[in-house]
């Protein structure tokens, strides 16, 4: 029903904000008080990197730091009040050890059991902390290593790009080369993808860095507090069932701060925890509705729009030129027939006969439309397995000067010349459409569709675990805090009153003291005043 109620709220934002330039991310799950705008709401959007959402997102966590204020405040005064009446009991002489309290058996039977449930709440409280933040740390570290992954793969792909196509400008076939021009745009190309890839890199390394010491602190944050907490609350019993007193206090001052510490944590996990679930809603619906530049950036950015579209378009254009420089050697010079009886003249005429070699396949026009291979014609990636069998045996003292002995269209420098050209064309082929994606920024959308389907239920579910666990802890602890006093002071009025016999008026008489009183001696004139 929850899932529901939240889709009609974001088909009902997505009404209200398509009439609008630019999509609001998040509008619904973000709509919070903001404190810095004397509690209008804000509206925003999800953006990390506004002051007035990072606002409106630590005032929903305001009860939790009320709470934590509040004790911190009530325990003080408590105190306060506490070591006054001492001071003014002390002062009047009423300071008689008892304060004419008769020990009840009652209330130190509930006093112990409470102060038993309490630990025991803490200490399963502090294992569950303990649980929670390890699935917690698990999940988050798998969901960055996911979107490092995504980054690192659209960087090797931008570098192997440029790879190819330095490959791609270097090919030459019997000394038949690019022109010059466009070897000059490819170069311009190469610096302009290689800066996108190190761009990309970087801010993919910056921002990956800061999130893992971030999470390693949180872990750490949380592993301490769990075991604090736990040997606190163990501690407290122990001291308290054993009667000890002044280690009691002096526990009470250390529960008085760390639970006043853990309450402001669990307040800053369900700030955290809020966050996270503003993060997957922005991401499904920047899916649904891309921009160019949000606060997503920060997480997974996309790739330089303009030089990956001049890649392809260049990447095309090397490609035909390749192709069709290769395919006109092979028509003019491998496939042509010449006699026999003419004596070789490397490079045109080197005694090629046989079986003419198919021309390679050109994925593109001449204005770089697509292109569908014609009858005869061999793929660029099929062309090495193809060619092989038109290689005949040749001799000659150098490369350039190489005369076929056997039948063959070509020479063994010439397959090879060919292959690599063939090669860089079939690389340039593969990388269109990869190119065409992180132009368009799809490799974002679908690792976005990726961490909202499988990463973000985990994410919501262990970071609310955690703030539930540290609320848990947090109450239990100081309320066995008060049971550890509450205890402790039943346990000193029951070892008082077995030193005290009560009398019917309340007026407590000391055995010891009666039975080591003064003996009188007894005097006859006494009695017979007492007669009278």
């Amino acid at each position: 029903s929850i899932d529901r109620w939240w889709r009609a709220v974001f088909a009902a934002a997505v009404s209200r904000t398509n009439s609008s330039s630019a999509f609001v991310l998040a509008a619904a799950q973000t709509r919070r008080k903001d404190p810095l705008r004397g509690l209008r709401y804000y509206t925003g959007g999800w953006n990390i990197s506004d002051k007035h959402y990072l606002a409106s997102v630590g005032f929903s966590a305001a009860p939790v730091f009320v709470v934590a204020a509040v004790w911190f405040a009530s325990l003080a005064l408590a105190a306060f009040v506490a070591c006054c009446c001492r001071c003014c009991c002390s002062g009047a002489g009423g300071g008689n050890g008892n304060g004419g309290y008769s020990y009840s058996r009652a209330i130190f039977a509930v006093s112990l059991a409470l102060l038993l449930v309490f630990t025991a709440v803490a200490i399963i409280g502090c294992i569950v902390l303990y649980d929670g933040q390890g699935k917690f740390h698990g999940s988050t570290t798998a969901t960055l290593r996911f979107v490092v992954n995504q980054s690192d793969g659209a960087v090797a792909s931008l570098r192997g790009f440029s790879g190819f196509i330095e490959a791609a400008k270097a090919a030459a076939v019997e000394k038949a080369t690019l022109p010059a021009d466009l070897q000059g745009k490819v170069d311009d190309v190469v610096r302009r993808v290689d800066a996108s890839a190190d761009d990309l890199a970087a801010r993919t390394t910056t921002n990956s860095r800061k999130i893992r010491t971030a999470l390693e602190t949180i872990r750490t944050i949380l592993i301490v507090v769990a075991a604090v907490m736990l040997a606190l609350a163990f501690l407290g019993l122990v001291f308290s069932l054993c009667g000890l007193k002044s280690l009691v206090y002096t526990l009470v001052i250390f529960g008085w701060i760390l639970v006043t510490a853990t309450f402001i944590l669990s307040g800053t996990f369900l700030l955290l925890h809020n966050a996270v679930g503003d993060t997957c809603v922005a991401m499904d619906e920047w899916v649904l509705h891309p921009q160019g530049h949000t606060a997503l950036d920060d997480i997974l950015p996309c790739v330089d729009a303009a030089a990956t579209s001049d890649a392809l378009r260049r990447s095309k254009e090397v490609n035909y030129q390749i192709v069709s420089v290769l395919n006109n050697l092979l028509a003019t010079v491998a496939n042509a027939n010449v006699p026999a009886s003419s004596p070789p003249s490397p490079p045109a005429s080197y005694r090629q006969s046989g079986t003419p070699v198919p021309l390679l396949c050109n994925p593109y026009n001449g204005d770089l439309s697509d292109r569908a291979c014609a009858a005869g014609e061999v793929a660029a990636a099929d062309a090495p397995r193809a060619w092989r069998g038109y290689v005949c045996r040749a001799t000659g003292a150098a490369p350039s000067s190489e005369v076929c002995a056997t039948t063959g269209r070509l020479t063994p420098t010439m397959y090879d010349q060919m292959v690599a050209a063939a090669n860089a064309s079939a690389g340039l082929t593969q990388y269109g459409p990869v190119l065409a994606d992180l132009a368009d920024c799809s490799y974002v959308r679908r690792a976005f569709q990726a961490v909202t389907a499988a990463h973000c239920p985990g994410l919501r579910r262990h970071s609310g675990r955690v703030y539930q666990a540290l609320l848990a802890v947090s109450v239990a602890v100081a309320a066995a805090v008060a049971a550890w006093v509450a205890h402790s002071q039943e346990r000193r009025r029951r070892s008082e009153t077995r030193r005290f016999q009560v009398s019917p008026y309340r007026f407590p008489i000391e055995e010891k003291s009666l039975l080591k009183s003064p003996r009188r001696p007894y005097r006859r004139g006494d009695s017979g005043r007492m007669a009278r």
